[in-house]
């Protein structure tokens, strides 16, 4: 399969650094509005109260997590002294 040269992107290694700057500056600025474009949709969506759901699951998970760690348990036996 032959290929197209004008459909190539461009490498980054061929971009000066005006450019690479350009280009890095628009992925950051399209990644800060997406995420809040995104956080508002989901918010619209399901309300606030899912955020507290999530969170609270994520903080049981992790509280969870550390119970079996063998570091939290020791230290928690040692405040209980």
């Amino acid at each position: 399969m032959a290929v197209n040269e004008n459909n190539k992107k461009k490498s980054s290694e061929n971009l000066s650094a005006d450019e690479k700057k350009k280009m890095h500056d628009n992925y950051a600025a399209m990644g800060h509005e997406g995420g809040k474009i995104g956080g508002n949709v989901t918010k619209e969506t399901y309300g606030s109260e899912f955020y507290h759901d999530i969170g609270e699951k994520g903080g049981n998970a992790r509280k969870e997590q550390m119970a079996h760690s063998s570091s939290y348990t020791n230290k928690e036996d040692k405040e209980n002294k």
